[in-house]
């Protein structure tokens, strides 16, 4: 029941950060929150796609330093 929940709260975040695209609203992040939230095959390699592109790791990168930790290297 919980699963079912957490997939329902990450679909509802994916459309409203869709409908935020146009209206006012952080709609990226709130689509980012959304997948972080669901279920579905292919999420992990989802995700390390999007950490390794050059903005993204480089705000990751950033946020870790900040709470002083290594930095994230991308493999290969």
């Amino acid at each position: 029941m919980l699963l079912i929940g957490k997939n329902a709260l990450g679909y509802i975040l994916v459309v409203a950060g869709i409908i935020m695209l146009v209206l006012p609203g952080q709609g990226i992040f709130t689509i980012l929150i959304g997948i972080m939230l669901l279920n579905f095959p292919g999420k992990y390699q989802l995700e390390r796609w999007l950490a390794t592109r050059g903005p993204v790791l480089r705000s990751i990168n950033w946020l870790r330093q900040r709470a002083g930790r290594a930095p994230l290297v991308p493999d290969g």
